[in-house]
């Protein structure tokens, strides 16, 4: 336990937030220290597929604990988050769609509500995992934030793809045509998140075994998503933003990640002039789980000396 973390100790209180995203009605959980009065808001973003529900939870209280306001949110079609009008321009059945450009435009709305709690403009800071990390990074490199923590974030689709066999990737390529052409006509195809042993998914295995451990026993998530959701992960590039990332940014890459390769985060890292990078030898979930604390105490450590 760092010096900080035995120094600050806060009771929190929870309350439900919503706001509108692009005409959807999303929701978080705010986390909020009895004191300061006022503190930094950290805004919070889940991985691929996932809701706010899978392990972040964990990682807001101890962040309200250590001082700082934490908004955990679903993004548009998961958990509590209203599904996207399938009128507009997404087609198809919009429940559990991962769409990287309609969940940063969640991140940019879910900024603006939190900004302003109770009247009072506050330092945000954002902290993304996965493909929360990769939004967030977006996020930085378009809107000025105090600070940004991203964890294992997945950076590059190309980064992804290479990782996959080309059977894999065959098989995602037909899903997600398949998917494309039902959506026209108000339906979609789906794949799992997580695949059975012999079984096509997004995420392989064991990664996909660790991840769904963290999927609460009460949730009533369905382990799939329409098929244009992989299309959509390979061309998702928010590497090519980091660059353009003003922001103090913390990075920690997992070191046997083979959904955002620690190669490809350390290269976000070195465009980044403000940035701090971290390599800790784990897998691409193990900081919800065994490397939960370690990865928690240096969040908290960077965030105080940025944040005061």
């Amino acid at each position: 336990m760092t010096a900080t973390q035995s120094r600050r100790r806060f009771d929190v209180a929870t309350t439900t937030l919503a706001f509108e995203s692009e005409g959807t009605r999303c929701r978080g959980r705010l986390y909020r220290p009895d004191r300061p009065s006022t503190p930094p808001v950290v805004v919070c973003g889940p991985d691929i597929a996932a809701e706010r529900t899978f392990g972040y939870p964990a990682y807001a209280e101890r962040l309200a604990r250590a001082g700082y306001a934490a908004f955990v949110f679903d993004y548009r079609g998961f958990g509590e988050s209203d599904d996207a009008d399938p009128s507009g321009r997404f087609g198809g059945d919009t429940h559990h769609l991962v769409d990287p450009a309609a969940q940063v435009a969640d991140w940019h709305a879910a900024i603006d509500r939190v900004r302003r709690l109770d009247g009072e403009r506050r330092p945000v800071a954002l902290w993304g995992y996965g493909l929360g990390g990769g939004h967030a990074i977006r996020v930085a490199a378009n809107r000025r934030v105090d600070a940004v923590v991203a964890i294992a974030p997945f950076l590059d689709g190309r980064a992804f793809a290479r990782a996959r066999s080309p059977g894999y990737l065959a098989r995602a390529v037909a899903a997600g045509v398949r998917d494309r052409l039902a959506s026209g006509v108000g339906r979609s195809h789906t794949v799992p998140v997580v695949g059975g042993r012999d079984e096509f998914g997004v995420l392989p295995r064991p990664t996909g075994d660790a991840y769904l451990d963290h999927v609460p026993r009460e949730s009533d998530w369905l382990n799939e998503t329409p098929a244009r959701s992989l299309t959509s992960l390979v061309r998702y590039r928010p590497l090519v933003d980091a660059g353009d990332v003003a922001s103090p940014t913390l990075l920690v890459a997992a070191d046997t990640d083979d959904i955002s390769p620690a190669d490809t985060v350390a290269e976000a890292a070195e465009r980044i002039d403000r940035s701090t990078f971290l390599r800790l030898p784990v897998d691409h979930v193990d900081p919800l789980g065994r490397a939960f604390e370690a990865t928690v105490a240096h969040q908290l450590v960077f965030l105080d000396d940025v944040l005061g």
